[in-house]
């Protein structure tokens, strides 16, 4: 069964571990993920790009394979099946086909369309995650150098109920650049705290 991320990031904060996030693009990299974490007996969450999604025919094509492959596999650890950095139109998509989780970028663009996406997802049951700051490198066209996220920001939209945050402290997308300056975990505390 497909769950919402919410129970198993809490679980994971609490007990200090992470949980693997793995962007699937086709049914084997689906297999493989699935697999692996039922091996290691792991909570995983399955993202899926606005890209990969239309490469793979839509968001109700890749929420009807994942639920078959996971059935027919027999996985018994939480799964999650979440849109990665979702515009407005993306993320109500997506929720419309049966994902389990969501992320939603529209923090700097428009406060009340996060609002009414956090409280579209808990009326679905799923969880939501919203984006502060930016993750560096590039993904479906999306270049960010990696700015800090701003405390203030991200208490700004842990208020309004978020289930949790994609928060900019250094990290990135793809290949790491010779001149990177790491995970600043400075901020990350910094955030935690606000």
């Amino acid at each position: 069964m497909l769950l919402s991320a919410t129970e198993m990031s809490n679980k994971a904060h609490e007990r200090h571990y992470a949980i693997g996030a793995f962007n699937i693009n086709n049914l084997e990299w689906t297999k493989a993920i699935l697999a692996a974490a039922e091996e290691a007996k792991s909570p995983v969450m399955l993202g899926v790009s606005e890209g990969a999604a239309k490469y793979m025919c839509g968001f109700k094509t890749v929420a009807a394979m994942v639920k078959e492959i996971h059935d027919a596999m027999g996985i018994t650890v939480p799964v999650a099946l979440h849109l990665d950095h979702g515009s407005y139109e993306g993320a109500k998509a997506a929720i419309e086909a049966g994902f389990t989780s969501v992320m939603f970028d529209g923090f700097e663009e428009n406060l009340e369309k996060s609002k009414e996406m956090i409280a579209l997802a808990h009326e679905k049951g799923l969880s939501i995650e919203c984006e502060v700051g930016g993750i560096g490198g590039e993904e479906d066209g999306v270049v960010s150098a990696g700015e800090l996220a701003d405390p203030e920001e991200c208490k700004t939209i842990a208020d309004l109920g978020v289930d949790f945050l994609a928060a900019g402290i250094g990290n990135i997308h793809g290949k790491y650049p010779a001149n990177w300056a790491g995970l600043n975990f400075d901020r990350l505390g910094e955030i935690q705290n606000a």
